[in-house]
């Protein structure tokens, strides 16, 4: 059976990758259709055909970032103690901000400071990911408390806020192009706080 129209002919998940690069290094408000349609190696028609407008594409870069860093935490969780949890985010974010073959820094925290009007949609949509992400954290901190891991006097959601604070802060040096051996010695240093 004959399929109708021509096929697409780019990579679509490459160019997804370029759209994500461009929106992590200028922000939503600083790219504009020109910029992404030279960088993803396409025109105008095809991105439209292929992504919808620009509000669209950049949710789904997003959409696809939030993947990630879940796909991070619920695999943290696993490990035997909540600290460990917590490290493992720590050290496997650093290396997601700082692998060369993505954007070098967070996408998330890219669009909450450089966003504009026409994406505090998708900054809520943000906020309330990184609220989800949080609670899963909590939850593994509560554990640890019921089985006597951790102090019953820690504060599980102060902890989960402090390894977001942590987790963003290290997003902005990688930003700023503090390498990678670096970040894992601040997470070290860090650390250092955890209650025994």
């Amino acid at each position: 059976m004959r399929t109708r129209g021509r096929p697409r002919g780019f990579d679509r998940t490459a160019a997804l990758l370029a759209a994500t690069r461009l929106f992590w290094a200028r922000g939503y408000d600083g790219t504009s259709l020109s910029d992404l349609t030279a960088a993803m190696g396409i025109s105008p028609s095809s991105l439209y055909a292929a992504f919808g407008d620009k509000k669209t594409l950049f949710a789904e870069a997003v959409e696809g970032y939030m993947q990630r860093y879940t796909a991070i935490y619920i695999e943290a969780v696993t490990s035997p103690t909540a600290r460990e949890a917590a490290e493992r985010i720590l050290r496997d974010s650093v290396d997601e901000f700082t692998d060369p073959v993505r954007p070098m820094s967070c996408l998330v925290v890219s669009a909450a400071i450089h966003g504009g009007s026409d994406t505090i949609d998708v900054r809520q949509a943000l906020e309330e990911h990184q609220l989800s992400l949080a609670a899963i954290l909590t939850e593994r901190i509560e554990a640890d408390q019921r089985s006597g891991r951790l102090s019953s006097e820690a504060d599980p959601a102060i902890l989960a806020d402090w390894v977001r604070t942590l987790w963003e802060g290290l997003s902005n040096q990688s930003n700023a192009g503090v390498p990678r051996a670096r970040l894992h010695e601040i997470v070290t240093l860090a650390l250092g706080a955890w209650p025994g």
